[in-house]
């Protein structure tokens, strides 16, 4: 179930609503950006040393980090989660959950239950097919983040096929360098990728 999240979180970032998005952006942003109106100093001219001390109020509740903060079609949603999601949405600035007003809560929530949507309606109406295809292809993304290709390399094999492209009298334009780097580094990447799954595959034809 994680590993399901995990994907289609990359893949469904970009359906996240962009005006639930904007608007707990400036709510958040407002919160961080409201200026302290409290003074500088102290009066303690009337304090009174015989008399009870007073509790103190509005001090927000902080609950576990593996508390269940809500719920998303059964699915539960730890603090920690939200948490890192809150995290992630102020850039570190704020990270408590529960020091969000409800309203803000509730925004931050359904921002964290997309994916688990997407994920319930995916695994009702996609075929085995479909998963395979999505699966294979979010995996080969990920391999391919793992291998590094730097521009020397490309512009060695660059240099090797324009020297045999001059040495065959070939009479098509040779591209230059800059146009065609990241096609070729593309094409690097995949090239090695197949050869690391070729390497200890067991193919045999009948």
């Amino acid at each position: 179930m994680k590993k399901y999240l995990v994907v289609l979180s990359l893949s469904l970032g970009l359906f996240i609503s962009s005006v639930s998005a904007d608007a707990l952006k400036n709510s958040l942003t407002n919160m961080l950006n409201e200026k302290d109106t409290s003074p500088s100093m102290v009066n303690l001219s009337n304090l009174n040393i015989n008399g009870k001390a007073k509790p103190v109020q509005n001090v927000p509740k902080t609950r576990s980090s593996k508390a269940v903060v809500a719920t998303v079609n059964g699915h539960k949603i730890l603090k920690k989660e939200a948490d890192d999601h809150l995290k992630k949405r102020t850039q570190g600035k704020m990270s408590n959950f529960d020091h969000l007003p409800k309203k803000q809560r509730i925004r931050l929530i359904q921002e964290i239950a997309l994916p688990v949507l997407a994920l319930d309606s995916a695994q009702k109406e996609l075929s085995a097919e479909e998963k395979t295809a999505v699966y294979t292809r979010m995996w080969m993304q990920k391999e391919a983040l793992k291998i590094k290709i730097t521009d020397e390399q490309v512009k060695e094999v660059y240099d090797q096929l324009k020297q045999r492209s001059l040495e065959n009298n070939s009479t098509k334009n040779i591209p230059a360098f800059e146009s065609i780097k990241d096609k070729m580094k593309l094409q690097m990447i995949e090239k090695q990728m197949i050869g690391n799954l070729m390497k200890d595959a067991e193919i045999k034809v009948q």
